[in-house]
């Protein structure tokens, strides 16, 4: 069961920081037109995300990750940034 919830946050983690680079490349670098379907799509899922979930907090927003993985670090022994890779998982569970 630690596995199950150390992967699943270990998923969420690494899909924070996706969102977050896409976010920054898409707003503030490309400046994709406003008509756009990516733009429809991205804005919806900012709204959803950073103000429902996380109520537009910008210190949880930027410290979500970094306190996953290091949650992580803690529980597990291990770091977990790449999710994909099951070095960090408990064998003993």
């Amino acid at each position: 069961m630690k596995n199950l919830f150390a992967t699943f946050f270990c998923w969420w983690a690494f899909l924070h920081v996706i969102w977050m680079v896409l976010t920054f490349i898409l707003w503030g670098i490309v400046d994709v037109d406003d008509n756009s379907p990516i733009t429809l799509a991205s804005e919806f899922i900012y709204d959803y995300y950073a103000f429902d979930l996380f109520q537009m907090n910008g210190w949880v927003i930027l410290c979500f990750a970094p306190a996953v993985w290091a949650t992580l670090r803690v529980t597990t022994g291990r770091w977990c940034i790449l999710p994909w890779r099951k070095k960090w998982q408990l064998d003993s569970l």
